[in-house]
């Protein structure tokens, strides 16, 4: 699930458009390897590597508004911490995101730039 409120929200902070939208575009361009390093760690059994990955995907998910990622975050996180075998599934649910948060953020940047360039053009 997609909730764009938090990004809005980064942009009233910074008091730019501009910037909120850089942010979610290099977080769409790196999430499959963010991702990635995830699975990769798991798989590996590199439990502090996993955490530092899952941990940086979880507050940049945050950000963006990528609710099921970061719930889905917190549970690997939780089961990273604890030792627990049931981290490989918890980390294919991260995985299993990706793909549905990459395309609404996507829809959502592009109506946002638009709205944007249409402001700008009105200056």
């Amino acid at each position: 699930m997609f909730s764009p409120s938090r990004l809005l929200r980064l942009a009233e902070d910074v008091e730019s458009d501009a910037v909120a939208i850089s942010y979610a575009a290099t977080f769409l361009r790196m999430l499959p390897e963010r991702v990635g390093r995830i699975l990769s760690t798991v798989r590996e059994g590199d439990l502090p590597g996993a955490l530092d990955a899952v941990l940086s995907l979880k507050v940049r998910a945050h950000m963006v508004g990528g609710l099921a990622m970061e719930q889905d975050c917190r549970v690997l996180e939780e089961n990273l911490r604890q030792g627990d075998s049931d981290a490989a599934r918890a980390a294919g649910e991260v995985a299993k995101d990706c793909l549905p948060l990459a395309l609404a953020l996507e829809k959502f940047l592009a109506g946002w730039q638009d709205a944007e360039d249409a402001r700008n053009r009105q200056d």
